[in-house]
């Protein structure tokens, strides 16, 4: 085009022939579409570091010259597709801009450029504060929604209009500086420069125009996997400023408000509270780890009650856009007509003012909170899941944006007594599996970036946070409902009557999901003070209360021969590590609050009596906390105090002997000389093992035995010629039997896995059974310190890595893995490599795999695991 070929690609005010004003109204050129259709293909290839066009667009004010007036005067959905798109470009997030945790500070975006990106989103957000603009936006939403069937261009229109709303919502707002002139004109007490004052009033003109309606309404539709993601993001930015607890509470006030005075004027919604919840805290998008952009804000003086071009409408009832008036129109379909009857059971008016205050917004999203759970939380929640297992598909964020979703909904479902209809694509066992093994791979991965220095660990602890939390709140719901179900049974019912809910069966899947209850031992283990909080420590512990709390609940009522052994399971806890931990979150006892101190006790009740290792809570962290709350007379309930003091007195009469006890992070380890050992043996060369007078005859008959049996199977050369047998056989008589057989465990599972065992089973083994679902290779988790301590080995590495199931001897992934195209056949030899196979371990048919002989040395890992 012209203007870009005068000027060089860059584009100045003359040579942009988009329209012009006249008489108060915009009319657009013929070389509108033409020139914004340039623009976009333009935007999206402009050079990174300097961003020309970008800038000198903003330098004309595009915005507010040309693309916000096309949006209010112009009908043509071609142009207007285009300015929205443009727009999308232009309000992007500027930390999407600038990647500052990846990008070398050397070649980093100039601060001054930032500056103008910055101004130009507060610029962008104080033009959508015109109601004008942001029903221009509602409306071509609700005229999409009235052409059915919905065209592939129409779902994409409609994520554009959205993600338009997005980046608004998202945009940050000026610092603002009143001087005393100022504040000389304004009545005495009047909030000028309230934070988040522009994001208020965004939101509820938004709410005015009917913006809450449409969300709902968008997730009926079957193309809804083309938003969902947009919606669960508008939705946390909405939230964003309102912890989950400060909606709690306002709910319960709702509650016995209306219960006082039902016959109220439903259309008056503006109820104000009292500024007393105002430093309730809880979770929220920003406060558990949702953090929106942090760009750099100007202190640009500017007047935030300028008032709104809205010609009349200011402060007067403006009747929220309903379905009832889109189906007149449109004459939809039946579907529409159901969608129409249901949303006007919901409706409300909303005035548009001014300046909300904090408490209207609230109330405001109180009552969308019973409206989105009822009509639209389900349906997100089951689409963004299945999004979830295709990891293809969603980036971390996108994950987060999921977890923060059931973190902060789930909470108000038992609140409100909801049906459990509504939450049928919630309480599934797939959803808890997904939660699971995104937590595992969530805990891997802060492993491997906290050996990176220079790298900025708050957004993967936030993510850690996130998983924890959301497992924590739908353990919390289920046990809710639970209960609730539970009260509404007759003394008359049936233990099979009740097992055909939902939610009980759904509690006794629980018994059978290993990989939960290690999930959070595996946390525990792998807590470190140094960079992270007490916070998320007892998060942990709370969230593994809840677990055991139902755990016992369903082992009671379970019908199943096999019932599951908590005690056993609690057994793991006996170790001096997890002790530790539980010390730790103890230090807080004064403003841990009830549930998480009945949490830690409750532990270290069980390890301590029922399983009858007082020893383990003579530790010093534990003894340390027990001194403080009985100095400052701590009010604990009985069963606790007597607690403390039998472990005190228990202290006193052994402290002369168990003084040398507090060997802390001591593990079972492997004998100096047995170490020497394996040391020599990775030293030598098999010619040179041969002639090691260290050996006897029979162990060097042993090894070429093994040798032998291992050429003669077929199993994979690889193994016999760079891994030589007699570094294995050390592994058989220097204290590996536990790790062996682990791995040979792990390797029976996959094949297990790989064969069909658990379908329509996949939360008995959720870890095997999802990475092959997702086509990734299996993790090897080391649950316990054993486990672990293997993997601290350099021979031990030595041995995953000629086995194939690690990538590198460095151990660039802290967790083994199984490699995705191992055959059910090639994983059973490998389970047979390492010894003979427990039938036990085998939950599958054999028939169904090639007849496979590898046999071992007498002296293999059973025998001397039994020994």
């Amino acid at each position: 085009m012209d203007w870009m070929t005068l000027t060089v690609g860059i584009p100045c005010l003359s040579h942009v022939p988009l329209g012009m004003f006249y008489r108060d109204k915009y009319y657009i050129s013929d070389e509108c579409l033409a020139c914004l259709s340039e623009i976009n293909a333009k935007i999206n290839c402009e050079d990174p570091n300097t961003r020309p066009l970008r800038r000198a667009l903003i330098f004309m004010d595009i915005l507010n010259k040309d693309l916000i007036p096309i949006l209010i005067h112009v009908n043509q959905p071609s142009i207007i597709r285009s300015t929205v798109e443009l727009l999308i470009w232009l309000t992007i997030p500027v930390d999407c801009l600038i990647p500052a945790r990846e990008m070398p500070a050397d070649i980093s975006m100039p601060k001054f450029m930032v500056h103008e990106f910055t101004q130009f989103l507060c610029s962008a957000k104080e033009a959508f504060l015109d109601p004008n603009v942001t029903q221009a936006v509602v409306d071509r939403l609700s005229f999409c929604l009235t052409h059915q069937p919905l065209t592939t261009r129409n779902c994409e229109f409609i994520n554009y209009l959205l993600l338009l709303i997005r980046n608004v919502l998202y945009a940050p707002e000026r610092h603002i500086n009143i001087t005393e002139t100022e504040e000389r004109m304004h009545p005495v007490g009047h909030d000028t420069a309230s934070d988040g004052s522009q994001q208020r009033r965004l939101i509820w003109v938004l709410f005015a125009q009917g913006f809450d309606q449409i969300l709902i309404s968008l997730l009926t539709y079957s193309q809804k996997g083309e938003w969902v993601m947009t919606i669960v993001q508008l939705i946390a930015l909405l939230y964003q400023r309102h912890p989950a607890d400060k909606m709690q509470k306002l709910l319960d006030r709702k509650a016995n408000t209306n219960c006082s005075s039902k016959d109220d004027d439903a259309s008056n919604t503006c109820q104000y509270f009292d500024s007393t919840n105002s430093t309730i805290t809880g979770s929220s998008a920003e406060d558990i780890g949702l953090r929106f952009a942090n760009c750099p804000e100007t202190s640009r003086k500017y007047d935030p009650l300028v008032p709104m071009q809205d010609n009349d409408r200011n402060g007067v009832n403006v009747q929220r856009i309903s379905k009832g008036k889109e189906e007149k129109k449109s004459k939809g379909t039946s579907h529409k007509q159901k969608q129409n009857k249901h949303s006007e059971s919901h409706h409300f008016k909303t005035k548009i003012i001014c300046d909300p205050s904090e408490e209207d917004v609230s109330q405001l999203l109180v009552e969308f909170i019973p409206i989105f759970l009822q009509n639209g939380f389900n349906a997100l929640v089951g689409e963004l899941h299945q999004k979830l297992i295709q990891q293809d598909v969603l980036v971390h964020s996108e994950k987060s944006f999921f977890l923060w979703l059931i973190t902060y909904f789930m909470r108000f479902a038992p609140q409100l007594k909801l049906d459990e209809k509504y939450l049928k694509n919630v309480f599934v066992i797939d959803l808890l599996c997904n939660l699971t093994w995104d937590a595992i791979h969530q805990t891997e991965e802060f492993e491997v970036k906290s050996l990176q220095p220079s790298l900025d660990l708050n957004p993967f602890l936030r993510r850690l946070h996130l998983g924890i939390t959301a497992i924590s709140e739908f353990l919390q719901a289920l046990d809710a409902y639970c209960t609730l179900a539970e009260s509404k049974q007759t003394i008359d019912n049936s233990r099979e009557n009740k097992k055909q809910s939902n939610v009980f069966q759904l509690r006794e899947y629980l018994l059978a999901i290993n990989d939960l209850r290690q999930l959070f031992l595996l946390r525990l283990r792998l807590f470190n003070p140094i960079n992270q909080s007490r916070r998320y420590l007892c998060e942990i512990i709370k969230a593994n209360h809840i677990l055991l709390l139902s755990l016992e609940r369903a082992t009671k009522l379970s019908a199943s021969q096999k019932s599951f052994d908590i005690s056993e399971h609690l057994k793991q806890f006996c170790c001096r590590t997890i002790m530790a931990r539980y010390g730790t979150a103890l230090r807080d006892f004064k403003t841990n609050g009830p549930f998480v101190n009945d949490s830690i006790f409750t532990v270290l009740h069980h390890v301590g009596i029922d399983l009858d290792q007082v020893d383990l809570l003579c530790d010093p962290v534990i003894l340390h906390n027990f001194s403080q709350i009985w100095a400052c007379e701590f009010k604990l309930c009985e069963d606790w105090e007597d607690l403390i003091e039998y472990v005190v007195q228990k202290f006193m009469q052994d402290y002369r002997t168990k003084t040398d006890g507090f060997d802390e992070g001591s593990v079972p380890g492997i004998p100096d000389q047995m170490q020497d050992k394996q040391i020599s043996l990775y030293n030598h060369t098999e010619s040179t093992a041969c002639e090691n007078p260290s050996f006897t005859e029979a162990e060097l008959a042993e090894i070429q035995i093994l040798k032998t049996q291992l050429v003669a199977s077929g199993l994979n050369s690889f193994y016999v010629l760079f891994f030589p047998p007699f570094i294995f056989f050390s592994f058989l008589s220097t204290g590996f039997q536990q790790q062996l057989c682990w791995i040979q465990k792990s390797l029976l599972v996959a094949c297990s896995a790989r064969l069909g065992t658990y379908v329509n089973e996949e939360f008995r083994n959720p870890v095997a059974c999802l990475s092959l679902k997702m086509r990734l290779p299996c993790p090897i988790i080391p649950w316990t310190e054993v486990q672990a301590s293997a993997l601290n080995s350099n021979l031990f590495r030595l041995l995953l890595h000629r086995m194939g199931l690690q990538t590198s001897v460095a151990q660039t992934v802290p967790f083994p893995r199984i490699p995705f195209a191992w055959s059910a056949e090639t994983l059973y030899r490998a389970a047979l490599f390492l010894g003979p196979v427990d039938s036990q371990n085998i939950d599958f048919d054999l028939q169904c795999l090639t007849k496979v002989e590898l046999q071992v040395p007498p002296c293999h890992i059973n025998s001397l695991a039994d020994g």
